[in-house]
């Protein structure tokens, strides 16, 4: 119990009762999740945080506000590293926008509010940030709340979609709005940047998390590389085994092929998106991390994925030819080649843990541990649960 003194102009029957108030503490939560493994500690650390900190060295955010748009959970854990481990350092504000079905929910929504609480009084965090209830397909419905809320914040420096349950999972023709529609309008609204800024792309692999309709379409850009392009097909057949049609569809059939070719054609897609766009942008994949959350599949089937967007603000062709610049768009080749080289040089993340050079697992454990601690969570045993893979 937690004692607080009743204030001095509180009425005499308040001396009669006592001068002291007693309130019951929230109770620490206990029960551990998936996402509070080390391997997430590790991917937000050595993934999200490194290129972040790369980016922001390179190019100061504007106004000295690091802006990001993302999908927080209930424990807001991403946000308070974040703070701590980027813009204390470099004394950078933090404004973010975060979309949480939780808010909605009477026992998730408790907790959020909680931890929105917690995160407001960090010193760098912006006023103006917010969460809201929405799903995150909503920015693709330029009439809803949720793009009206995310045009108004943007351009984002950083922009996560941890999306744990597969980005390629949905139908593209379904009734409601996809990932596809959501990314693709974020793209648009990142089209108004000068600078450079991150895509951090969580998503699970494998023909059980991925539309087949999906798949088929995103395989048709490999093998347009693998005709078009020379050096995309000969490191496509040195790392996959894939150089022509026949192998790329007898790949398909394999559970790990299956999900190389959809993680390297999800980048070329964001690439063909970037290059399509006035002006056009290009695309550099800077880090492909994977783990297996399902002990049976034989491969990493949970990824993520930095993408680095830069604006080339080349001007445009003008038709009339008053103006004779050339419009020079990106090398598509190139960074088909480049998307290719990361996705076969995917680093798995368990393997990395297990071998624990430098004490990378128990330097993990201590970060994780006192995220989660901070988060109200009871860690005694945190430690044990978080070894249990390894």
């Amino acid at each position: 119990m937690t004692p607080t003194q009743i204030p001095e102009n509180e009425s005499l029957a308040s001396d009669i009762i006592g001068t002291t108030q007693y309130a019951p503490e929230s109770p620490l939560k206990k029960d551990f999740l998936p996402w509070h493994k080390p391997r997430k500690q590790f991917v937000r650390q050595w993934q999200w945080c490194e290129q972040i900190e790369k980016m922001v060295d390179e190019i100061t955010p504007e106004n000295n506000v690091l802006k990001y748009l993302g999908l927080p959970g209930d424990d807001l854990l991403d946000l308070r590293y974040f703070h701590r481990v980027i813009c204390e350092p470099k004394n950078l504000n933090l404004k973010y926008l975060g979309f949480n079905h939780s808010a909605n929910s009477s026992v998730g929504g408790a907790n959020l509010n909680v931890s929105r609480d917690e995160v407001s009084r960090l010193r760098l965090i912006d006023p103006t940030s917010d969460i809201i209830p929405d799903d995150i397909c909503q920015i693709a419905d330029t009439r809803s709340f949720a793009w009206d809320k995310a045009r108004k914040m943007g351009t984002y420096d950083v922009v996560n979609l941890d999306l744990c349950d597969g980005f390629g999972n949905q139908p593209h023709d379904q009734v409601h709005k996809t990932h596809y529609d959501a990314l693709n309008q974020l793209m648009a609204l990142q089209a108004r940047r000068v600078n450079p800024w991150l895509l951090l792309l969580t998503t699970r692999t494998g023909p059980n998390h991925t539309d087949g309709d999906v798949f088929n379409i995103l395989k048709t850009l490999y093998g347009q590389n693998l005709l078009t392009c020379e050096a995309f097909r000969e490191l496509s057949n040195a790392n996959f085994s894939i150089h022509d049609e026949e192998s790329l569809n007898e790949a398909t059939a394999n559970a790990k092929s299956n999900a190389d070719i959809f993680l390297v054609s999800i980048c070329k897609w964001i690439a063909s998106i970037a290059v399509a766009q006035n002006p056009p942008a290009k695309i550099e994949v800077k880090s492909v991390l994977g783990y297996m959350v399902d002990p049976t599949a034989g491969y990493q089937d949970l990824v993520s994925i930095a993408i680095r967007i830069d604006p080339t603000l080349n001007a445009a062709n003008d038709i009339l030819g008053l103006a004779t610049q050339t419009l020079v768009t990106p090398n598509e080749c190139i960074l088909a080649v480049q998307a290719l080289k990361r996705v076969s040089a995917l680093k798995d993340v368990d393997a990395i843990l297990k071998a624990n050079d430098n004490g990378v697992l128990e330097d993990m454990i201590a970060t994780s541990s006192n995220l989660l601690e901070e988060a109200r969570y009871d860690v005694a045993n945190y430690s044990d649960w978080a070894k249990i893979l390894y």
